[in-house]
């Protein structure tokens, strides 16, 4: 059982030096990482803002008459611009 610890840190090490070499898969690497980020920085920021508009009455009259659908569908489409152009320019350094 203890012959197969430093075969198993051997393994990682080559990995680790196989992601060194290559930019391009440390690029992918990084890349879903900062796609990660990016959803968690959105759903946290959604999740601060959820209670204040469930509690506030104005607001719960403006979802009523749609203005918050209205919202939700011009913030999706910035954020997904915003996340294209981003994408883009990662790609591209």
């Amino acid at each position: 059982m203890l012959a197969i610890i430093p075969l198993i840190a051997g393994f990682f090490a080559s990995i680790v030096g196989f992601i060194i070499k290559h930019p391009f898969v440390s690029k992918m690497m990084m890349f879903s990482i900062f796609l990660t980020v990016i959803g968690l920085a959105v759903s946290f920021i959604k999740d601060i803002v959820a209670p204040y508009i469930v509690n506030n009455s104005f607001l719960s009259m403006a979802a009523y008459f749609g203005v918050i659908d209205g919202l939700s569908l011009y913030l999706t489409i910035v954020l997904a611009g915003f996340g294209v152009k981003q994408i883009l320019a990662f790609i591209r350094s």
